[in-house]
């Protein structure tokens, strides 16, 4: 149960909670494919969504870099689906698909609606581990900017989510107190143990209804923040 009583300031997770992630990354590798005219990539995303969370997991507790989470993720997907290409071209599909990327801003379903609704009665943030000068792009690229007062990347904080201290420079960033925050986001590690550690609320964006012990409200459409918010 939220407690809505104090409560002055959300903080949303960026990719998989505002911004599709998965279908501007499917957009983007169809045209870096096609341009190398590269066969047998149909089933690519299937393996490409759960090898890059795994990626993302090693990166997010700083287990590997960032160099390393761009090459394994491709050469691991290509290695799955049996496609052989050579390390050059990893490399050079692991730049242009950075580079790419912001060409394409889908967003979930609502969200500009919602974000205008709750932004008359809150003050919303962004909580991201991506690179700065990316998440930037598709927070202007996807008009999504004008929703947020501050935005805190990992970059920036020095640390990524799920550590307490990405989320206590938000906080400081915003001039807020915890117990005055809540947090909305996708990944049960970096986004909902993260804030609950430092006491924040929590509401889990679980689009594919995944099963969790933690008990926290949660949604699976951006619209139903409404009837909890």
């Amino acid at each position: 149960m939220i407690r809505k009583e104090g409560l002055t300031d959300l903080f949303f997770d960026l990719d998989h909670t505002i911004y599709d992630f998965d279908k501007n990354s499917a957009l983007t590798f169809d045209a870096i494919f096609n341009e190398m005219q590269l066969k047998g990539v149909g089933d690519f995303m299937t393996h490409f969504k759960p090898i890059n969370d795994y990626y993302w997991d090693k990166f997010a507790k700083e287990e590997i870099s960032h160099d390393t989470l761009r090459y394994g993720r491709l050469k691991d997907t290509f290695d799955a689906i049996d496609v052989a290409v050579n390390d050059d071209q990893i490399y050079y599909i692991a730049d242009a698909f950075i580079g790419n990327l912001t060409n394409y801003n889908h967003v979930f379903d609502g969200a500009h609606e919602t974000l205008n609704a709750l932004k008359k009665n809150y003050r919303l943030h962004i909580i991201t581990n991506g690179p700065s000068l990316v998440q930037e792009k598709k927070l202007k690229n996807s008009k999504l900017e004008q929703y947020f007062e501050t935005i805190t990347n990992s970059e920036k904080a020095g640390v990524k989510k799920p550590n307490p201290i990405i989320f206590q420079h938000a906080l400081q960033l915003a001039n807020v107190k915890a117990e005055q925050s809540l947090m909305i986001g996708d990944n049960i590690q970096a986004d909902v143990h993260g804030a609950l550690n430092v006491g924040m609320q929590v509401i889990w964006f679980n689009e594919f209804q995944l099963q969790s012990d933690v008990q926290v409200a949660e949604v699976q459409q951006l619209k139903q923040l409404l009837d909890i918010l």
